[in-house]
């Protein structure tokens, strides 16, 4: 049998040069999967706030404040927001209170109360000054 020479040529060079690219493709692809991470996505929680009703407030005004992207659309979070104050009319008054749910990122435990001002909003202060029994 005859020993044959690795002989450098044009379809040879061609050949090796390949290889060696698809190689480094390769390794480069498994390098970029293992580096690059999805963000997880934060988990969202329910919270509500109270809103005092100044004049000329209507649902519509307040729900387009505080509707976040949780909500399918701002006529459902409406209906939340009645469904949560006991409102069967759209009709609310300034200087009475209502309670707004929204979506927010911080967990309960997370939010820094010191940073905000808060008065007096117990549920008989809210009753009081809505003139009406909560439920």
């Amino acid at each position: 049998m005859q020993n044959k020479k690795f002989i450098l040529n044009d379809k040879n060079i061609i050949i090796l040069g390949s290889a060696i690219v698809c190689l480094f493709i390769l390794i480069s692809a498994g390098l970029i999967s293992t580096t690059v991470t999805a963000e997880k996505e934060k988990e969202r929680y329910k919270r509500v706030t109270t809103v005092e009703i100044k004049k000329g407030d209507t649902l519509w005004s307040i729900a387009s404040d505080y509707i976040t992207d949780e909500y399918r659309d701002i006529n459902d979070y409406i209906k939340e927001i009645k469904d949560s104050n006991g409102l069967d009319s759209d009709t609310i008054h300034a200087g009475n209170y209502i309670i707004v749910p929204y979506y927010s990122d911080l967990a309960y435990d997370d939010f820094n109360y010191s940073d905000h001002d808060y008065n007096d909003l117990s549920c008989t202060n809210i009753e009081k000054n809505n003139n009406h029994s909560i439920p």
